[in-house]
């Protein structure tokens, strides 16, 4: 993405919104029984699909592209229904050259994998015998995966691990329903179905010797063969980010990158940030605290590309995300509960309590656009600066290494211990501390408006003069100027836009970027 398309999304400011709307009088969006529902973005497509469980059950999904819809003269983009579906689904997704795949739970017999054509034709199906299944569907390529319990005879490293809520995830779980389904079963494997192809495979989800790991079901690719897993030590405080293979036969240990801290250890969160494009992203999202801190990871280092080296001792085998500071950066911000992350941006925000509203943002880890940013002259970035400030936009540009503990206190990572930094550099950050305060008590502003909460213009947040080259693992933060959204829990970004997903009793808004 060169640097001079990018200047758009910079500037924090849609080029165009256009209003998503559901079909007028449709029954099915209506009725209030119970159903099933979700969301599914991938490129330019969003689709919305819903489950209803009557006496003949049924799934009906509408869909729409947000690309095609970029350049017509109309100002709403309809989500049209394009299929209906025999069955109720319990979780279906878009699938790139295929349409779409759903996934059905049958009690006593497994998963059965269906595959559809984006109007609805069915195209191939494929049962897989399971004693339960869980989560969501994953895609990457023309495969679905789906983390189920096998019924392989439970291995011996995954027997008695204590996972509170994967039991709740369960496809066939309802609320204040559901009783009698056993609760001491292992989610220890990856089922993966090829909707082209028609091929199946199973990979076991690796352990280590020294902890038992529990997880919530939520994974994806990071390479044609290597997955990453949100998960946490299931007798230890703290979130682990494993990345293993899942390649039959390959021998290789798992990487599982640890972090030690967080706000509420009962609540740790083994969440990852969704992706929305069908290209493999060159970073991976660890939502991991639930007081709002994310890491986000070089996919690299989780590949093993670049060299890690387990240094923990209790317990042991596992690398500390905070040795890799050029790899990995813990950052104070929240995510939201739909695709957060396209190619290298990440969507996140801060919620501005006073005004009551979110602040949000996009952080891009090009790091192709981070070094032309960074190698500007002092006039060009003060142009820059006052083409900012006239537009009431706010960039902040970061490669100064740190991160975040579980108290929001910065811990310098350009001279850890037990390297003793420069008088000059803490005088520096001593400065840039005072200034954050300063900037968050601006922030917190009554003001209706967005333009007059933001402290206007361009940030450079480097690091020392000796530490920027080559040009340390940093972002471009931009502050959006979206107006009207009060839950940014229901936003999505894609390559072009931000979407504020609709409710079925509100439109939603697609803000272009492009």
């Amino acid at each position: 993405m060169g640097v001079e398309l990018v200047m758009v999304w910079l500037d924090g400011k849609p080029t165009l919104v256009k209003t998503i709307a559901w079909p007028a009088d449709d029954p099915d969006l209506k009725w209030k029984g119970w159903n099933r529902e979700n969301w599914s973005v991938l490129d330019s497509q969003i689709l919305f699909w819903r489950a209803l469980l009557l006496e003949k059950p049924k799934t009906v999904i509408y869909m729409a592209d947000i690309a095609s819809a970029r350049d017509t003269r109309v100002d709403t983009i309809l989500l049209e229904r394009v299929a209906e579906l025999d069955y109720a689904a319990h979780c279906l997704v878009i699938v790139p050259d295929v349409g779409f795949v759903t996934a059905e739970w049958r009690s006593n017999s497994g998963v059965y994998f269906r595959a559809h054509s984006e109007t609805g034709e069915f195209l191939r199906e494929r049962h897989c015998p399971a004693h339960a299944s869980y989560g969501n569907l994953y895609v990457l390529g023309t495969t679905v995966s789906l983390c189920v319990t096998s019924t392989d005879p439970i291995p011996p490293n995954w027997k008695n691990v204590f996972a509170p809520y994967i039991h709740f995830l369960r496809l066939d779980y309802r609320a204040g329903y559901t009783h009698d389904l056993p609760q001491n079963l292992a989610a220890e494997t990856i089922l993966t179905w090829n909707a082209d192809s028609g091929d199946l495979c199973m990979a076991k989800i690796p352990q280590i010797s020294s902890a038992k790991i529990a997880h919530d079901a939520q994974f994806q690719y990071i390479s044609s063969h290597k997955i990453v897993l949100a998960s946490n030590l299931a007798n230890h405080c703290g979130a682990v980010l494993s990345a293993f293979s899942v390649n039959a036969g390959d021998e290789e240990e798992p990487l599982m990158f640890y972090h030690g801290q967080h706000s509420n250890p009962e609540c740790i969160n083994n969440d990852l940030g969704q992706t929305s494009t069908s290209t493999l992203s060159p970073i991976v999202v660890h939502n991991h605290d639930s007081a709002s801190r994310i890491t986000i990871f070089k996919s690299e280092l989780l590949l093993g590309d670049i060299p890690s080296v387990a240094t923990s001792q209790d317990p042991s085998g596992l690398r500390k995300v905070w040795y890799y500071p050029n790899d990995a950066r813990t950052l104070s911000f929240k995510v939201p509960d739909f695709p957060c992350v396209a190619t290298t941006c990440v969507l996140v925000y801060r919620r501005d309590e006073r005004a009551e509203r979110p602040i949000i943002f996009v952080l891009d880890f090009d790091q192709t656009l981070l070094a032309a940013l960074e190698s500007k002259q002092p006039s060009e970035r003060a142009d820059w600066n006052a083409q900012l400030v006239d537009a009431c936009a706010q960039v902040k540009v970061v490669t100064r290494r740190f991160n975040i503990d579980v108290e929001d206190q910065i811990w310098d990572a350009e001279y850890p211990w037990p390297q003793q930094a420069p008088p000059e550099w803490e005088a520096h950050l001593d400065t840039i501390l005072k200034d954050d305060d300063d900037d968050d008590d601006e922030d917190m502003d009554d003001s209706d408006s967005d333009d007059e909460a933001l402290p206007l213009g361009l940030e450079y947040d480097e690091a020392p003069e000796e530490h920027r080259k080559p040009v340390p693992f940093g972002y471009v933060q931009t502050t959006l100027r979206v107006e009207g959204v009060t839950d940014a829990r229901r936003l999505a970004i894609t390559r072009q836009a931000v979407l504020e997903l609709p409710e079925l009793t509100k439109n939603g808004r697609v803000f272009y970027f492009d």
